[in-house]
């Protein structure tokens, strides 16, 4: 596992070893969006570049996209003549056609796995399956599901909720691109109990997958561990979910700034990870902190 080496005259012994987890950061889907954006930008010939809602859940990403010159905006504030990018959690049918009736110019940064929960979500619809969601009824990601096949899905976040349906006969279910396959695995188990037949689409994003991997194996050999993610971005705060049955000192962060070094004190080795819409320039400022404060608790003054 990568570990940055200790400052340049330190010794090992006295400074506090960092640890980064294998997979980490921006997955393909998020990647693919602020790529797509930075590109309408270059294109743009004058023309407003806006997002349909946050192109990402990381507040810290979208300031800089706003200094570049993409606005997040909604449907209703949308100026004529723009370049409208659709945000990788996606959206309704009905929404992406009102855009195009506008005449806007549409690129559509939806992630390729959430596009093929919504084709899964609309082909067990049409089969006759009672569809179940396993993950946040008001996520946007599901709402732009729900839009596909009339909102007529349940949508369970716990095992508890799954357990609270009442029997059903046919049931086809699909996961939040970004729930842990442990929690998903645990519904479907409540579902196949209740239910006659039970169609299971595997649609969990891969790095979701191997983020949660990694942080499991991280976790287990550190005292102490970062995720770098915004507040409300689902996958950054499973990640601090699954490190804290290992290291219960996990702890969700959005910038280096909320580090403090007192709580650092006497830690021997330091975890990181980052979340699937959490951009590499700020894994580094994070890194380039605790480095900082190693230093520092190394040579006290």
């Amino acid at each position: 596992m990568p570990a940055t080496r200790p400052p340049d005259g330190k010794s090992e012994g006295k400074t506090m070893e960092i640890v980064l987890a294998e997979s980490l950061g921006f997955c393909m889907g998020v990647k693919r969006a602020v790529d797509m954006a930075y590109r309408a930008i270059e294109k743009s010939d004058g023309r407003p570049v806006v997002t349909l809602g946050p192109l990402i859940h990381n507040s810290q990403e979208i300031e800089r996209l706003q200094k570049d010159g993409i606005s997040v905006t909604d449907e209703d504030a949308i100026p004529e003549n723009s370049t409208v990018i659709i945000r990788a959690h996606g959206v309704t049918p009905q929404a992406f056609e009102a855009l195009k009736s506008r005449g806007l110019k549409i690129m559509d940064g939806t992630c390729p796995y959430v596009h093929y929960s919504q084709r899964k979500a609309l082909e067990l619809y049409e089969a006759g399956y009672t569809v179940v969601i396993a993950g946040d009824r008001n996520h946007p990601e599901i709402r732009g599901i729900l839009g596909y096949i009339n909102d007529e899905a349940y949508a369970v976040k716990t095992v508890e909720e799954a357990q609270a349906l009442a029997n059903l006969d046919r049931v086809g279910t699909i996961a939040q691109t970004t729930i842990s396959p442990k929690k998903y695995q645990a519904i479907i188990d409540v579902l196949r109990a209740k239910s006659r037949e039970l169609k299971v689409c595997e649609t969990i994003c891969d790095a979701t997958e191997e983020n949660q991997k990694a942080i499991r194996e991280l976790s287990a050999e550190v005292e102490m561990l970062y995720v770098i993610g915004g507040s409300h971005s689902a996958n950054s705060n499973k990640l601090v979910e699954t490190a804290r049955e290992k290291c219960p000192r996990a702890t969700l962060i959005e910038t280096a700034g909320e580090i403090n070094a007192e709580d650092l004190r006497g830690v021997n080795r330091v975890g990181v990870s980052a979340g699937a819409s959490t951009p590499d320039w700020m894994i580094q400022s994070v890194v380039e902190r605790l480095r900082e404060i190693s230093v520092r608790l190394a040579n006290p003054r």
